[in-house]
């Protein structure tokens, strides 16, 4: 390869690197939120074979919730691993039960991707759609609500992550 086209590969790569910023944070200002696209790393709002169970049912029997009431609830079909979420950010005092939220909890960096099952006061209660119980922690801050779901378009993301966790694996 030539210095030239190094040069420019170089610049190609920045740009498009800025690009992506650019864009996070014009649609953070658009949504009010500081994180307004989120890769789904994980399978807790997945819907499958066990929904039944562990979502409806559950709801039903802790929380005397109708199906119909659960159905009528935003993001009713859960989302997978390697989605993209569009977030939204939202006061407090405007969530409703149903709501899926992305918030953070102390014991860890990575923001959660969970649905509001119970609001009690000032404290929120989470679960995911494909876990058997709410989720155990305190809810602190939130980032806002999933307005909108982009399937398969955070696969890059997680590839990329992936890859360079497996690479620092292998130096340290």
């Amino acid at each position: 390869m030539k210095k030239d086209e190094i040069k420019e590969n170089i610049k190609f790569f920045i740009t498009a690197i800025l690009i992506v910023l650019l864009v996070n944070y014009g649609l953070g200002l658009l949504l009010k939120t500081d994180l307004p696209l989120v890769a789904v790393i994980s399978e807790s709002m997945t819907h499958d074979q066990t929904t039944e169970i562990v979502h409806y049912k559950f709801l039903e029997t802790e929380y005397g919730y109708s199906r119909d009431f659960v159905e009528s609830w935003p993001i009713k079909n859960g989302f997978r691993k390697g989605d993209v979420l569009v977030i939204k950010g939202v006061e407090r005092e405007k969530l409703k039960v149903g709501d899926v939220i992305v918030f953070d909890i102390e014991e860890q960096k990575i923001p959660i991707v969970h649905r509001i099952i119970k609001i009690d006061g000032e404290k929120i209660i989470t679960k995911g759609d494909h876990n058997p119980v709410p989720d155990p922690w305190e809810v602190k801050r939130i980032h806002g609500k999933v307005i909108f779901i982009i399937p398969f378009l955070g696969w890059p993301k997680l590839i990329f992550t992936y890859i360079v966790s497996w690479l620092l694996s292998l130096i340290l």
